[in-house]
């Protein structure tokens, strides 16, 4: 540049083109570094300024918790507030500390509650990178002492299939038998808040029974009556009672779906019990008729369930346990099976899931067997030990399936998955089917002696 300079003032003959160049890059680069320089001062400015505003926002919300006239009516929420231009989250999250110092879901574990711990985080968009959310925390005690030595408290914690609480549940408390010292409440306890928690505070103690209702909703057991849980008080303590309450979800049961067949000449068992397998264990519903399809609710566990046509249980870690089980309703128990070259395997089961309140369709395979001649007789399956190299997994838990009385139209019946013993009822008395009232299953299976049948759920890729 200093060259360039003084041939300038020395000179008559102007610049080259490659000076020109040259010097054009020169000051790129020095503009480049100006305009970062510049873009980093204004964002960091602007994201100072969105800071300050989200301490104010921050620092208004514990003042607003702090003037709150019942700290029991604090919980968590979250909103939004557009302040120059930019749309800030505020959430408030809190907890209860009990007298252990730790701090659980509606202040359960143990411990009489001590006070609330409080946390805001505002949090806005184009925040720089690397920074985090403002965050206030503050801790508030109840105006009035909760704890009584003489008296006790129950808490109580209503979680939905989400993991969330689930508010506006109605809770009672009465007394049990024995009661134990235990007395009607003179204030019925209130419905459960935004976080699924109720406080039934100052309560005699005894042996109490805590129910919770709501119209059209289930258990994680599937009891949709009000379900109650015995708890016992202790003076100057407090017992927590825990509930998973949830809106229905209703599933649309669909059994039997490859090939579909015509529900006038197949039926399946009356009895047929259906487990759903989820996430949190497996869950078996006996609600059944001889229809193929069938509305079942069930709690609405966000990660959804697998169904199985028969009753599911897993077979036990434990090599040595003899704790009883039944795999074979499950087609992804089965081994792969070679066979002349060509390999048999089970089709992937998926787990469907339904929000509280909706609905959804579910299809539960079952296997098809072909039946001639048993016009008005009644029939039953019985589950049996597998045979050896049939790759079935095996049920211990002996069960049986019935069926109403065949008519004509009859040719199929439909059974879960795995080895099953067929028995026609014959004057009084329970006779195995012969050769010819059985022919090969149209979903897996092969008949291997009169009267047993493995339904095999593999089929070729």
């Amino acid at each position: 540049m200093h060259k360039v300079l003084q041939r300038l003032r020395s000179s008559d003959a102007g610049l080259s083109l490659l000076e020109v160049l040259v010097a054009m890059m020169i000051f790129a680069v020095v503009s480049l570094g100006v305009l970062q320089t510049l873009t980093t001062v204004l964002s960091v400015t602007r994201d100072n300024r969105a800071r300050v505003v989200a301490a104010n926002l921050a620092s208004q919300e514990i003042d607003l918790a702090r003037d709150a006239g019942d700290v029991f009516t604090l919980g968590d929420s979250t909103y939004t507030k557009t302040l120059n231009g930019d749309v800030f989250t505020v959430t408030r999250s809190t907890a209860w500390i009990d007298s252990t110092n730790t701090a659980a879901s509606c202040g359960t574990g143990g411990g009489t509650l001590q006070y609330k711990r409080i946390n805001i985080a505002v949090a806005w968009p184009n925040m720089r990178a690397g920074t985090e959310p403002v965050r206030f925390d503050s801790l508030l005690a109840p105006n009035d002492r909760i704890n009584d030595p003489g008296l006790g408290t129950i808490l109580v914690s209503v979680t939905g299939g989400s993991g969330e609480g689930s508010a506006g549940v109605r809770v009672t408390a009465n007394p049990a038998s024995p009661a134990n010292g235990a007395q009607n409440l003179s204030v019925a306890p209130p419905a459960t808040d935004a976080q699924g928690c109720s406080y039934i505070l100052k309560v005699a103690p005894g042996n109490y029974n805590v129910t919770v209702s709501r119209t059209g909703y289930i258990t994680d057991a599937g009891q949709s009556t009000a379900p109650t849980k015995l708890t016992q008080v202790v003076a100057g303590t407090a017992s927590s009672v825990s509930f998973n309450f949830d809106e229905a979800a209703t599933f649309r049961v669909n059994y039997v779906s490859d090939p579909t067949p015509d529900s006038n000449e197949v039926w399946i068992p009356k009895d047929l019990p259906t487990s759903f397998s989820s996430s949190r264990g497996v869950h078996l519903s006996t609600a059944s008729n001889r229809n193929l399809t069938l509305n079942i609710n069930l709690f609405p566990w966000s990660s959804g369930y697998v169904g199985y046509a028969g009753n599911y249980a897993a077979k036990p870690e434990d090599t040595t346990s003899t704790a009883p089980y039944c795999e074979s309703p499950n087609p992804a128990s089965w081994l792969e099976a070679d066979v002349a070259g060509v390999i048999y395997r089970s089709p992937e089961s998926l787990a469907v899931a339904a929000t509280p309140g909706g609905s959804v369709d579910m299809t539960v395979p079952m296997g098809l067997v072909e039946v001639n001649g048993l016009d008005n007789r009644t029939l039953r399956a019985t589950a049996v030990a597998p045979v050896a190299g049939s790759g079935d997994p095996g049920c211990t838990t002996d069960y049986a399936l019935n069926f109403d009385r065949l008519n004509s139209a009859v040719t199929h019946i439909a059974l879960p998955y795995g080895t099953w013993k067929l028995e026609r009822k014959s004057g009084g008395s329970w006779v195995l089917l012969g050769a010819g009232s059985v022919a090969a299953p149209i979903v897996g299976g092969t008949a291997t002696v009169p009267g047993f049948v493995t339904v095999d759920p593999r089929v070729a890729p």
